[in-house]
Parts: structure tokens; sequence; C-alpha cells
């Protein structure tokens, strides 16, 4: 770690930043009776999606930090994100609903260079604590330059050596067909201008799904552009990683969970599909990183009865477009009790949406049908 960094505290990092807290399952919209209180027992678990251990980004940009805390609780007293174990936000509120999984997020736009140790902790009322930590670097703009040795020879070595550009986090590239480009690495963004086919750029960064490209132009316009736009001269494996700027406010992406269908009615040891009726109910496209998992619930105390659901991909959605994903399903345990099946869109909180309390939605409850177990 940089300690020159850290010694200086929050300072060089007093940006606005922007908090969204939000409860994914906590809402019973089935249409069978009221659920028993979850119970929880043991320390809270978290999970960190965003940044990945050891990510580069470049000075400047912002850092999107996604995870969530399963096992959460209701006397889950305070969630917070550190950044070298300076308090970078925090979440006081009560888990008034009872919710299993809390999804956070938090924005730090960066400024110095260095290594730097992001951390999420949560902890109960009782004093228990849990604690997940990634490191990542951020690089300076002089750092991620080739090195200058005369404009004609930077552009012979670029052009010959295919390590050197990556070596030096940026490559040289060229417009396959005329492209829109924006400010951020998504159709969301605002529009900056448009690139003809043959105009050269430079690769600066690349989005963590490798689709965006954040490019220099012209000597000093700074924008994203889709990757399959673009022929790199060069390898990019060297080219830093940077999430790019969060999603404007006034994005619409919104996933809601419509309903859940079992089919046929459960019955233990046999297998059944659960379908989940989707819909993408904001104005933009929902790109297809979202998760979709089925738990199966039961009611007479909420624990879970699936370790780690499988989780489905949700394809991309338009505006208004609806997707059926469907599970296969087996239930061996706990036949003739009640039970019902929760399935919760963007459980990995890949997407930040518009609204984030419609992102699960119950069957209705059933009595596991004895069939042949026990």
């Amino acid at each position: 770690m940089q300690s020159g960094v850290a010694s200086r505290g929050m300072k060089a990092f007093q940006l606005p930043l922007i908090w969204v807290l939000f409860i994914c399952a906590g809402c019973n919209l089935g249409i069978g009776g009221e659920a028993a209180p979850p119970s929880f027992e043991g320390p809270p678990v978290i999970k960190i999606a965003a940044p990945s251990s050891d990510e580069k980004f470049l000075a400047g940009a912002t850092v999107i930090v996604q995870a969530r805390v399963e096992n959460a609780g209701p006397d889950l007293a305070r969630i917070s994100v550190l950044l070298d174990d300076a308090l970078l936000g925090e979440k006081l509120n009560r888990n008034e609903s009872n919710a299993t999984v809390l999804p956070l997020t938090i924005d730090w736009p960066t400024s110095n260079a260095g290594e730097f140790k992001i951390s999420v902790v949560a902890e109960r009322g009782d004093g228990t604590i849990a604690r997940e930590d990634v490191r990542i670097f951020v690089v300076s703009e002089e750092s991620a330059a080739p090195a200058e040795s005369g404009e004609s020879e930077q552009t012979d070595e670029l052009e010959s050596a295919p390590d050197a550009a990556a070596s030096g986090q940026r490559v040289k590239g060229m417009m396959l067909q005329p492209a829109r480009i924006r400010l951020g690495p998504g159709a969301t963004f605002d529009l900056v201008g448009n690139l003809d086919e043959n105009h050269e750029v430079l690769i600066v960064a690349i989005n963590p799904s490798r689709e965006w490209y954040r490019i220099s132009y012209d000597g000093q316009v700074d924008a994203w552009v889709y990757a399959e736009f673009v022929r790199p001269a060069d390898d990019i494996s060297g080219v830093t990683v940077e999430t790019g700027p969060p999603l404007p406010a006034a994005a619409g992406v919104n996933l809601v969970v419509l309903e859940v269908e079992i089919m046929p009615p459960l019955v233990c040891g046999e297998e059944s599909i659960v379908k989940a009726r989707i819909r993408n109910a904001g104005a933009d496209e929902a790109q297809s990183v979202a998760w979709v998992i089925a738990d199966a619930v039961l009611m007479s105390d909420g624990s879970s009865l699936i370790e780690n659901p499988p989780p489905a991909y949700l394809k991309t959605l338009d505006a208004n477009e609806e997707d059926i994903i469907e599970f296969p399903l087996t239930l061996t345990t706990h036949f003739d009790e009640e039970q019902l099946i929760r399935v919760i869109v963007d459980s990995g909180n890949h997407l930040p949406e518009t609204d984030e309390t419609d992102n699960s939605r119950n069957s209705a409850s059933f009595i596991l049908q004895k069939g042949n177990c026990g």
C-alpha cells in the first residue's frame, strides 16, 4: 500500500459519493399467505461482485463498488465500505423487512495513483462482524502512456512491436465502420459524436465485460465506443480495465419479476419446472449481465432449502420486453410442509436500476407432496 496516500485520509477523495442501498428480497408479492419472518443465525456473509481483485483503473475514473450482504437479518446494525480502512460510506438503517440479501452500490471517483484496498464490513447488533476485501490499482496518465521518444519513433514502435503498446497500457486502433461514441460504456450514456470508418484512435481502457473501449482521438477527445467497431493494432491484454462512470440518474433500466409458476405441482424427489416471467419495465435496454435465481423457502422459519441456487442469465431486454426463465427443480426435504419458491432477478446486483424494490417475487405457497420420499 502507498502509506502516503492513506495517511492523508480522505482529503483526496472528498468528492460526491452516490449511495444506492436497497432491499431486493424483502417483499412477499406472491398470491399465498404471509410467510413467517425468516431466522438468521451466524455472521452475515459478504460477496463483492465488483471491482475484481487486482483490477486496474486509470486515475480520474470512477470505481463502482458492488456487493451483497447475505444472511442479513433484522439485527444488521451497520454496513460500511472502507478505502484503505478509512470510511468511504456506511448505511445505518435497520433491515426492517427482514430481507435475506441486501445488495449495495457505492461510487468512488479516483484521483491519486497507487494501490488501494476496498473493504465491505457488515456488523450485527450483537457485535458479530463480517468483512471482505479486494485490492485494486490506480495508474496515472503518465504511467499508462507509452514512453516518449519522438513522434515518428513512437508510431514505428507501436506498429512494429505488438508488446510495446500493451506494456504501456495503451493500443492504437482503427475504426472498422462509422460509429457513435458516448460518455460511458453503454447505450444509455449520452452521445459525444461520431467517428468515420478508418479514423485512427488510441485505446486507453476497456470495461470489465470487454465490450466497450475508452478511446482518445485527434489528440485530446475522450469517449467510449463499442469494441466491435474498432480494430486494435496490437494485443489489448495489458490495457487498463475501467468500469466507467455510473449510469446517469435518468437512465431507465428496471427489471421486474411479474409472475412465478410451478409446473407440475412439486412432489418430493420428482422434477418440476419453475417458470418466471420477467420484464424490463424501464425505458432503456437491460444488458445480459443480470442473474436470476429460484430458491425454495420453508414457510415455518423462512429458511432457504437450496444451498447456492444456480443462477441463470437473463438475455438482453429492450424497453418493456419480457422473457421467460425456466428452472428445473427437485426438492427432497421437508415434505408435507408448507413452502414457496422465491425468484430473484439481478441477484448479483450487476445492473443499476431505477427501482430496486421489485426484483423478487414469491410463488403461491404449497405443501410439498411426499411422493416416494421418506
